[in-house]
């Protein structure tokens, strides 16, 4: 019966982390690492009998017991930041014209930072918005949603086709562009820009961020 009330316990905290975590992730991490200390707290109090001899393999036990904890709550952090994460950028990378989901996993990958969570677990973390901040880029290179009524038929064609199937390859955005003689500056920079997100699994500073969703329009747009 204990056994059964402990996992309810249990549940309910990560419950109330969770939903914790949609509005503030900074005070979620704090909540976790607050029960990590009450419960370690809690182990650490069997070291008063610690002396006796026979309580040591017990209390190492317990001391390990409380370092798996804490790494369960460190992935359990990433879960949620992922989540929050990809709700973000999502619904509102367009809404508000800002930074402010760029402010937002910054935020987020500062909390995972302070409580010892790996630089693999925060790629991790923001691989989904990494993911469509590229495809936003993309999107900015190629016109966002302006069809470039200008150029040739074929060319429309292809930018039809492009858009759903090369939307996250530099290499293939600005073969097309070359090949249809719209290869400006601003595009070469949303290019580069998805290149560098490529390779480093980030969004490198707002700028970028800001850049991958400031279309380049088309002459006639």
């Amino acid at each position: 019966m204990k056994q059964i009330g402990v996992f309810f316990v249990q549940l309910g905290f990560v419950i109330a982390v969770t939903a914790l975590a949609w509005f503030n992730v900074a005070a979620a991490v704090i909540a976790m690492c607050a029960v990590i200390l009450v419960v370690i707290a809690g182990r650490l109090g069997s070291l008063v009998e610690f002396s006796f001899g026979p309580l040591k393999a017990k209390v190492e036990r317990n001391l390990s017991e409380s370092e798996q904890l804490i790494e369960d709550l460190k992935a359990l952090s990433v879960v949620q930041a992922r989540a929050v994460n990809a709700a973000s950028v999502s619904t509102g990378r367009f809404a508000s014209g800002d930074d402010w989901v760029f402010q937002s996993v910054k935020r987020i990958e500062k909390s995972l930072r302070a409580i010892g969570v790996s630089e693999d677990d925060l790629l991790d973390a923001r691989q989904d918005f990494v993911k469509l901040t590229i495809g936003d880029a993309a999107s900015a290179a190629l016109g966002g949603p302006r069809v470039p009524l200008h150029l040739a038929p074929e060319a429309v064609a292809e930018w039809h086709d492009r858009d759903s199937t090369n939307r996250e390859d530099p290499d293939s955005i600005e073969t097309y562009l070359k090949k249809w003689s719209e290869l400006n500056e601003e595009r070469k920079l949303r290019i580069a820009d998805m290149r560098w997100m490529i390779e480093h699994g980030d969004v490198r500073d707002r700028d970028q961020y800001m850049r991958a969703h400031t279309e380049v329009p088309w002459p006639d747009a």
